[in-house]
């Protein structure tokens, strides 16, 4: 029982700290967007992203080689004008990521390791709110931060941010598409419990009201 609920106590702890954080700069978005202009320029995009991870490979005590391959995800984004430039947004979606933890043995009868693979997968949520920056009519920088909501027992609730540029292209009055490469960090999981830096490449439908 003390294990169990110590173990709860944890959990609760590794959450707590995400969801506040997240909670505070949705908040700060939405009190500000409400004193921007209305009706000038608000979009929202739908998106995929493809997503790489950086000089992840990683060999803990037991003999464990931990890498993470390649992931992708889907966003749903609100972007809402409160000077011409300067832009606030906010998104949510999901991502997946993949590893192949590789778990070495020894065997005591011929002393060679042998290993096992495994392919892991973690889902999560992720809630962000951030600013774009549009230094022309169709370039801009970006940053973001939120929390990742696990989704799945591999996945872990963490603290995460970004930051990028991208190129908006105009396909008519009201549409265009959104090609974006952001840097990001955070997201964490039972078989690495450290912040995977890593690249995310993103495509996304974006409508203009």
């Amino acid at each position: 029982m003390v294990l169990s609920l110590n173990s709860t106590y944890n959990l609760y702890y590794m959450t707590k700290k995400p969801i506040c954080i997240t909670l505070v700069l949705l908040f700060t978005v939405f009190s500000f967007a409400a004193k921007a202009q209305r009706g000038k320029q608000t979009s929202l995009s739908v998106g995929s992203e493809i997503i790489v991870p950086l000089n992840m490979n990683y060999r803990n005590d037991n003999g464990t080689d931990f890498n993470v391959n390649a992931g992708f995800g889907v966003d749903l984004k609100m972007e809402k004008p409160v000077t011409e430039t300067l832009h606030f947004t906010v998104a949510t979606g999901l991502v997946f990521t993949q590893s192949n933890p590789r778990y070495l043995y020894l065997s005591n009868s011929s002393n060679v390791f042998y290993d096992s693979d495994f392919h892991n997968l973690y889902a999560y949520l992720p809630v962000t709110a951030g600013l774009k920056y549009y230094f022309t009519k169709y370039l801009y920088v970006n940053a973001e931060a939120g929390s990742a909501f696990s989704i799945n027992s591999r996945a872990r609730t963490s603290f995460i941010y970004s930051g990028g540029a991208g190129a908006v292209v105009p396909i008519g009055p009201h549409h265009g598409l959104d090609f974006g490469l952001n840097f990001e960090r955070g997201y964490k999981n039972t078989d690495y419990d450290h912040a995977i830096s890593q690249l995310g490449l993103n495509v996304a439908y974006k409508y203009r009201f």
